[in-house]
């Protein structure tokens, strides 16, 4: 009998905790806290609807859904982690404790389509049965993308040694700038990086994909436990730049950066990205993830520049055949 899907549910909390917790390719994307943030930060227009997938060979996996709300709830748009409605959204796929074959995949891949014919999704770079995933209905887009890793088992001196000429240059310029990187560890430090990113955002102006406010970052910093961390670049005890990266399953997902327009001659963003990679050697750390650089060609040759591995995590958007056919017509 070919393997299927034998029911669905939706998950508890538990099980959502305990899947995430025990799955080796999961991320903090995938977690339960993660997408409890963008409920409450969106005032429950984006919410949680985690699914429980049985198979007919008794293996389980979890779909960490979130359905975003539009036009009152008459369209209900979906995501298999993160908002629907961002230009990039944060790696999906489904999570479990157990290895997964290509059987598995193609059976979800299939009950993706099936059931939840509007959604955006983004492929899992940390799991190697998203090479497998594959949709051949004309409703269904793909997007390439690539993320940049660098292997923190390789060690500091390799890792140093492999970046590009330019970027040791500008770490060394770093250095004889006298920038010192520290964690963030008190609200004031979270106030002062929303500080330089709305300085950032005025920089980037049309290019901005979208904008958070404070009350996003309060909600981070309120988090118990370490799996978040913010870091700040100082020049004479002024914070000109900082980064918030996202700690788990032996990963550090590079998630948020912002700098001070001012002081970008000074380099202070290569500097942390190598503070953030010793330290994440220091703590045994797996990867860290330099995330897409979307359509950006500068962005691109900035993280090309610390000599990273490239992963794929593809972006696949599903509409329902009446919203096709609408942007079909007016787009």
């Amino acid at each position: 009998m070919n393997l299927h899907i034998a029911s669905t549910r939706p998950a508890t909390d538990h099980e959502w905790d305990t899947m995430w917790v025990n799955c080796p390719y999961a991320t903090y994307y995938h977690s339960r806290e993660w997408a409890e943030i963008w409920q409450t930060y969106s005032n429950n227009n984006i919410r949680p609807k985690p699914i429980l997938i049985q198979f007919s060979d008794g293996k389980e996996a979890l779909l960490p859904f979130s359905q975003q709300n539009y036009y009152y709830g008459i369209i209900k748009r979906y995501s298999l982690t993160g908002p629907p409605a961002m230009a990039l959204p944060y790696y999906g796929n489904w999570i479990a404790d157990e290895s997964l074959t290509g059987e598995h995949t193609k059976a979800l891949s299939e009950y993706l389509i099936r059931n939840y014919r509007n959604f955006v999704w983004r492929l899992n770079p940390f799991d190697a049965n998203s090479n497998m995933v594959f949709f051949s209905s004309k409703y269904v887009r793909r997007k390439h993308f690539v993320s940049y890793m660098i292997d923190l088992t390789r060690g500091e001196d390799y890792i140093f040694a492999n970046m590009k000429k330019s970027c040791r240059n500008q770490i060394k310029q770093g250095m004889k700038n006298n920038l010192v990187v520290t964690e963030g560890t008190d609200i004031g430090h979270w106030k002062e990086y929303y500080a330089i990113y709305k300085n950032t955002i005025a920089r980037w102006g049309r290019k901005t994909l979208y904008i958070l406010d404070w009350k996003f970052f309060e909600l981070l910093f309120t988090l118990p436990g370490e799996n978040r961390r913010l870091w700040l670049t100082w020049y004479n005890n002024i914070p000109v730049a900082g980064c918030i990266c996202l700690y788990s399953h032996h990963k550090i997902l590079i998630w948020h950066s912002a700098s001070l327009t001012k002081y970008l001659h000074l380099r202070p963003v290569n500097l942390a990205r190598f503070q953030i990679i010793s330290d994440g050697i220091a703590k045994k750390y797996r990867w860290l993830d330099f995330d897409t650089a979307g359509r950006n060609k500068g962005l691109e040759k900035f993280k090309k520049s610390f000599g990273p591995e490239e992963k794929m995590c593809d972006m696949i958007i599903s509409w329902h055949p009446i919203i096709y056919n609408i942007k079909k017509y007016f787009y």
